[in-house]
């Protein structure tokens, strides 16, 4: 028996370790994110964005509209274009501008599209509806085709919906009642940030307090069972602002606030639960922790 004590403690130990690993979080080793509310975009901010990461003073930018779902099909197959693209081509001189639209995830294996996004420098992801974008692109070649993208130092933005597919718990992942917890077939965003769970449009729609419901969310409430959401990294954004992510750093720009949640630091005695980010502001992710003001 006392021989077994100290590999029992040991094995104690490295539990101890691996639940402590779970709990970071982090952004993409290269390239950077731009993760907006929703609202009005500051595509000015984005474009330089692209322009610094990349060195390309003509940057190529795919503006991809899954997520409108069918309400684009019709004008995306009569030829329509969709106004972001008119705007980096008419306002901002940009000269290879494309849309990928797709609702089939045969479609997103197709070299066709993939090649497009193995071309590209930049992709912005359109608002609408998260759920259509993780129903064509997850596990496909054109999602691995955003990874690479990432990995030679490029950009992928979103707003709104475009903005919550880029956590690794997608929020509000349904067709219907759009809940913060979803429909349970809908969780998995892209996790472009590991560990993390993003809610959008956060002052505007009241949902200052919608995240604590996916950190009490109890295994029969998800979609993978074994997923402790107090590991999670809850980050709202209001309508406006954004964050942008390189590597592990978060920086806020917008005149909204960004709400960090960190269950894992939370206790009876901190109110409010959450840390308010202003315009400026710096956060590491890795450490969860707010960089002196």
């Amino acid at each position: 028996m006392m021989n077994r004590l100290p590999r029992i403690a040991f094995t104690i130990a490295l539990l101890a370790i691996a639940i402590g690993l779970g709990a970071h979080t982090s952004g993409p080793k290269n390239g950077a994110l731009y993760i907006h509310g929703g609202g009005r975009l500051n595509t000015s901010e984005f474009i330089a964005l692209v322009k610094e990461q990349t060195g390309k003073a003509d940057p190529r930018i795919r503006v991809m509209t899954t997520a409108q779902g069918l309400r684009r099909q019709r004008d995306y197959e009569n030829g329509k274009t969709w106004r972001m693209v008119t705007t980096l081509k008419d306002r901002f001189g940009l000269t290879d501008v494309s849309e990928l639209y797709t609702l089939s995830a045969q479609e997103a294996n197709a070299p066709k599209l993939f090649a497009q996004i193995d071309q590209a420098d930049a992709i912005f992801m359109s608002g609408g509806n998260q759920s259509y974008l993780t129903d064509a692109f997850l596990g496909t070649e054109s999602f691995a085709a955003m990874k690479r993208l990432l990995e030679r130092g490029g950009v992928i933005g979103g707003a709104s919906a475009g903005a919550q597919v880029q956590s690794s718990f997608m929020t509000r992942g349904d067709f219907k009642k759009r809940v913060i917890l979803g429909d349970k077939k809908h969780q998995q965003g892209f996790e472009f940030i590991t560990n993390s769970a993003f809610d959008v449009h956060v002052e505007e729609r009241s949902r200052e307090r919608d995240l604590f419901k996916v950190f009490h969310a109890d295994p029969s409430q998800l979609q993978d069972p074994g997923l402790d959401p107090l590991q999670l990294l809850g980050i709202g954004i209001d309508q406006g602002t954004a964050i942008i992510i390189t590597k592990n750093w978060l920086r806020v720009s917008g005149p909204g606030l960004v709400r960090i949640f960190d269950p894992l630091q939370w206790n009876e005695d901190q109110k409010p639960f959450y840390i308010d980010l202003k315009s400026g502001d710096l956060f590491n992710l890795k450490h969860r922790k707010l960089i002196e003001r």
